[in-house]
């Protein structure tokens, strides 16, 4: 049986395998095959667009003439497609044209665009926003691709996932202007979604379910992008990647006054600049949140970025968050805990996260303990004073635990949960423990006599005791600056750059690794729920790359 034969609806399927989110597409080889295929594959060809610098180079700006050429592709060729892209992917969109080219698009087209635009908008803008529609207007027929990028996402009211950088200008690397296309575009998403243009246009963006933005950690534009985002009818997942310190503008509050609460459920800063107050601040934005997670940005802490902070962020979700991941870099020397060093660690106040299922944390941010072979300054203590034992401060319907970086005076600790665990007293639902120990500080017997009365058949839970080496950590953070053939991957944790091994790494983290012994029940499917084979996963992640290029603590 050929597959011309097999009905339309199954070939979708089946070369829908086909359509990448990065490299060459195998689906357009199926354009030339037949008329048949044509018909079958053409709505899939344009299911992802994607425009971003060369895979070589990892980030930068997207292409002027990509865009004007997908553009005339939607609006002039063939404009019943737009419908059928439902992924974007973008570099970063600069406010002026950069590559000097403004006769990209021809004045028939250009008259095309303006009408469309005026169109979807409608005609009873109030003077401001038709002033602002008339700069869009003009700043596209100029080769902006900030305008042409605002166009797209105008024209392809399906586009369900949106992955981009933020605006660049390589001029100004230490300043950056708010794309005001794309902001105006923003803010039309949340008016036309009241108010509406007609039955047969929908809001802009109103379909927007999943928003990775890809940020430069010096961008001055405060938060203002982030809570138009999170205000999109239909977003559930908002990440945020290398997000800026740089603190929130005075209009930002405004902003937030002037929207509706989001209905996003999932947030995640990966690689954060943003001390704990502003992420508190976007977070206020969300009223159903069930999922967190939060990675520091790099080895050398960041101003206000303690886990305490970050407790108190997500506090308010206490009654719906029930997945929450944190990563600050336990590795690094810690030159903030002598001011305040009851924010190294989360509290008390985790313990009132009750609908709290799944915690990952370092066991310096869940115990305040120190592992006390860690290059640090001499007057660090190994303990916080007045930080709660494990106890005292887990959620008590918790049901999946993994500690990281876990060092040996958290033995005794866990010791006492295991046991608390096993006499039925508390944490009825904690069926799946996992220690993730620095290999270079602690061996197998260290544990072996740190529960000495360890049930090896127990039915209440499962524990996993695995050793991690340094690079197995770095890994666990998402910090993957390396290449892979042709492709540049300024991060793990990059939908844009790395969308594939970014799955690997969300399921490789703090897993059980090669030095791995599994405690309590045999039924470990808790810890097996990857994929891949945990050492070929981590042989994929630690890429091979030019010796040259990023070490391990870029």
């Amino acid at each position: 049986m050929s597959l011309e034969s097999l009905p339309p609806e199954l070939q979708t399927k089946i070369y829908s395998f086909l359509v990448t989110s990065f490299g060459p597409s195998s689906i357009h080889a199926l354009l030339k095959v037949s008329k048949q295929l044509y018909a079958v594959a053409l709505p899939l060809s344009v299911q992802i667009f994607r425009n971003t610098a060369p895979l070589q180079v990892g980030n930068g700006l997207c292409s002027v003439t990509r865009n004007a050429q997908f553009l005339r592709y939607i609006l002039v060729s063939r404009p019943e497609l737009a419908k059928k892209v439902d992924t974007v992917i973008l570099g970063g969109f600069a406010d002026r044209n950069v590559e000097g080219n403004s006769h990209a698009s021809s004045p028939e087209e250009l008259e095309i665009y303006e009408r469309f635009i005026i169109d979807s908008l409608g005609p009873t803008l109030g003077k401001v926003d038709a002033e602002r529609r008339d700069r869009w207007i003009a700043h596209l027929k100029e080769g902006y691709s900030d305008a042409q990028i605002s166009l797209i996402l105008l024209a392809c009211p399906n586009v369900k996932r949106l992955y981009f950088e933020d605006s660049q200008d390589p001029s100004n690397e230490e300043f950056f202007e708010k794309p005001p296309s794309f902001m105006f575009l923003l803010e039309m998403a949340q008016t036309l979604s009241v108010s509406g243009v007609s039955e047969s246009r929908p809001p802009p963006l109103g379909n927007v379910e999943h928003v990775h933005v890809q940020s430069q950690y010096w961008n001055t534009c405060g938060w203002e992008q982030a809570l138009r985002l999170l205000a999109l009818p239909q977003l559930q997942i908002y990440e945020s990647l290398n997000a800026t310190y740089q603190g929130k503008l005075p209009e930002d509050s405004t902003v937030l006054a002037q929207l509706p609460k989001s209905s996003v459920r999932s947030v995640a800063f990966h690689q954060s600049h943003a001390p704990a107050s502003e992420v508190k601040f976007v977070l206020d934005s969300c009223d159903n949140l069930t999922s967190f997670e939060y990675i520091s940005a790099m080895w050398m802490p960041i101003d206000g970025s303690l886990s305490q902070g970050i407790m108190r962020a997500v506090l308010p979700h206490a009654e719906t968050l029930t997945h929450l991941h944190l990563d600050f870099q336990e590795d690094c020397e810690r030159e903030d805990w002598r001011e305040n060093p009851h924010g190294l660690y989360l509290g008390y106040e985790l313990a009132q996260m009750t609908a709290l299922r799944y915690l990952s944390v370092g066991m310096q941010t869940l115990t305040g303990m120190f592992d006390p072979i860690a290059i640090k300054p001499q007057d660090m203590p190994l303990r916080i004073e007045g930080a709660p034992r494990i106890v005292e401060c887990l959620p008590e319907k918790l049901h999946e635990l993994r500690i990281r970086e876990c060092g040996k005076t958290i033995v005794s600790q866990a010791a006492e949960l295991l046991d608390t665990i096993e006499k039925g007293q508390r944490f009825q639902n904690l069926q799946c423990i996992m220690l993730a120990f620095k290999d270079e500080n602690i061996a197998i017997e260290d544990i072996q006599q740190g529960f000495p009365e360890l049930a090896t058949e127990s039915t209440r839970y499962s524990l996993a005791v695995s050793f991690q080496n340094r690079a197995m950590r770095w890994l666990d953070s998402g910090r993957g600056k390396t290449f892979e053939g042709i492709r540049a991957i300024p991060s793990l944790c990059s939908r844009i750059f790395a969308d594939d091994l970014r799955r690997d790494w969300v399921d490789f983290r703090g897993l059980p690794t090669v030095h791995t012994k599994t405690y309590g029940k045999s039924d470990d499917t808790c810890f097996r729920t990857h994929r891949v084979n945990p050492i070929l996963r981590m042989q994929r992640l630690l890429l091979k790359k030019p010796p040259h290029e990023f070490g391990l603590d870029d």
